[in-house]
């Protein structure tokens, strides 16, 4: 993947960026079809999108199966990483997918979520968060959305006594819904005031969240070669809604790259 001038600029200046079709469509293809069996959900019937209620984000809490795996250890993923961060020694965060069908409730348009992860001022060095859309998705499909003119004023966020952002701290501020196809990646610089918008299209939004940082202490090493050998999410999510503990389906079959993402072999 060929990070260029523009990206690291537009990732300074503007906090996130897009990454067209890093991801081939297959591999996409086989991620939406796990979401679909563990939802009960079927793409061509709207009735079958709310059998289950994962949340405002449509979290499904699925963490060590093969297809996620497969595009986690897909090379352009890790080359978009290993350039942003200026070091090919990276892991791959054991983070969840979502399936967000529309809002059925009118009244909960307006609603943005604008938040921050973690709080700005223990943010000391640069640390990035990742999208991947697994269909094509449309701006208003419940599109990840930002607040680059936000970003630009760290001032501001540094004040923030709390993650989340009221309508009066947005007043003035554009919200930017990012449209992409499937296979493409956002990624963000978690200093990004940011959410999954609220989905008014007639189509549920599918994506995997997707992102990587430097390899930790040899206590993080054990802990995450544990959960992928008991196909376990991190204890952290554990409470998650629906969530299977061990999950199901066979131990992941890593890659040679993907062994160092996990951290089972070393860089």
């Amino acid at each position: 993947m060929n990070i260029t001038k523009q990206h690291q600029y537009q990732l300074d200046t503007e906090g996130y960026i897009v990454l067209p079709n890093i991801v081939p469509r297959a591999l996409c293809s086989d991620v939406v079809k796990l979401i679909m069996s563990f939802t009960g959900a079927d793409l061509k019937k709207p009735d079958s999108w709310y059998k289950k209620d994962l949340g405002h984000n449509g979290i499904v809490p699925i963490h060590q199966h093969q297809a996620v795996w497969n595009i986690r250890q897909y090379t352009s993923i890790h080359q978009a990483f290993a350039k942003l961060l200026a070091t090919e020694k990276l892991w791959v965060r054991l983070d969840r997918l979502s399936f967000k069908p529309p809002q059925r409730r009118s009244e909960a348009f307006d609603k943005s979520n604008i938040h921050l992860d973690f709080p700005y001022q223990k943010i000391t060095s640069l640390r990035l968060q990742g999208i991947l859309y697994l269909t094509d998705t449309e701006e208003n499909q419940g599109a990840f959305c930002c607040v680059p003119e936000l970003f630009k004023q760290p001032e501001v966020l540094k004040q923030k006594e709390n993650l989340w952002f009221s309508d009066k701290e947005l007043e003035g501020y554009e919200i930017k819904n990012v449209a992409a196809t499937a296979g493409s990646l956002i990624i963000w610089d978690s200093r990004l005031p940011h959410s999954g918008n609220i989905n008014t299209s007639d189509q549920p939004r599918l994506a995997q969240y997707l992102s990587m940082c430097p390899e930790d202490s040899e206590e993080s090493r054990a802990s995450r070669i544990a959960l992928w050998q008991a196909k376990r999410a991190p204890e952290k999510w554990r409470n998650m809604p629906y969530q299977q503990d061990p999950e199901d389906g066979d131990v992941a079959t890593l890659t040679e790259l993907g062994q160092k993402l996990l951290g089972l072999t070393r860089w």
